[in-house]
């Protein structure tokens, strides 16, 4: 999963290179010169990187699992089973796994010949040469798990992982744990505060993204103002709380 919180790494860092070229133009120009919604951009930006963060963990996380290389989550005392045993895949993907395993000789016989070669297939062979070529073929399909894969990103990319309640339900999906109780401690907030100020940023993020940041209570054209302070700070709290979930997990 290390590789969801690079990727993240490298849009925040992208974020603050937007943020630092609406301070160069603005320090260089009039206030004629409205460059503020460069820092619109990058506050979009930075939910964004969020938002890609908790799909590419949870993908990764839910793959670990599978393969039985993470922990699959306790059952919840409301439930009979974890959140991961409950995700549904299409029975189109499971219905080619069921038609291999019904004519597994056939696909032996094609895996072997694609490692060792027709030559290999023609000779007689002991079980004890036999035994390795197909343990590396079972051990090659098992961790081809692309089907898998192409399901749990298909079924997650109708969902937006923005707001703390929604990100929850996500981590649920690989971790049992009380996700924002314990970035609470991790950056020294109340869980309360915590969950209210990552709601503040979103609901601007969507005011910018789903609104033009229009300012209804204004003339045609005006729009909620914004600084770079206010920017800056949503985008440390939100890499603090990325950082943080990386961690728990």
């Amino acid at each position: 999963m290390q590789s969801a919180i690079e990727q993240f790494r490298i849009s925040i860092g992208r974020v603050r290179d937007l943020i630092d070229l609406h301070n160069s133009i603005k320090a260089q120009s009039t206030n004629i010169l409205d460059v503020s919604d460069i820092l619109r951009g990058a506050l979009v930006l930075a939910v964004s990187a969020l938002d890609y963060y908790i799909h590419e963990v949870v993908t990764l996380g839910m793959l670990e699992i599978y393969r039985g290389q993470r922990p699959e989550p306790r059952v919840t005392a409301n439930t009979t089973q974890s959140a991961f045993d409950r995700f549904q895949v299409s029975l189109g993907t499971a219905r080619q796994d069921r038609i291999i395993a019904l004519d597994i000789e056939s696909w032996l016989k094609d895996e072997v010949r694609q490692i060792q070669g027709e030559e290999f297939l023609e000779q007689p062979q002991t079980l004890s040469n036999l035994l390795p070529v197909i343990s590396q073929s079972l051990s090659n399909k098992l961790n081809n798990i692309s089907w898998l894969e192409n399901e749990i990103r298909e079924q997650l990319s109708y969902k937006s992982f923005q707001q703390p309640d929604k990100i929850a339900d996500a981590i649920r999906l690989i971790s049992d744990k009380k996700l924002w109780d314990e970035v609470a401690v991790k950056i020294v907030r109340l869980t309360r505060d915590t969950k209210q100020q990552l709601n503040a940023i979103i609901e601007r993020r969507n005011k910018i993204a789903h609104e033009a940041d229009r300012n209804p209570t204004f003339n045609i054209g005006d729009r909620w103002p914004i600084d770079e302070n206010q920017v800056n700070d949503a985008v440390n709290f939100i890499e603090q709380v990325v950082e943080s979930i990386h961690q728990i997990l």
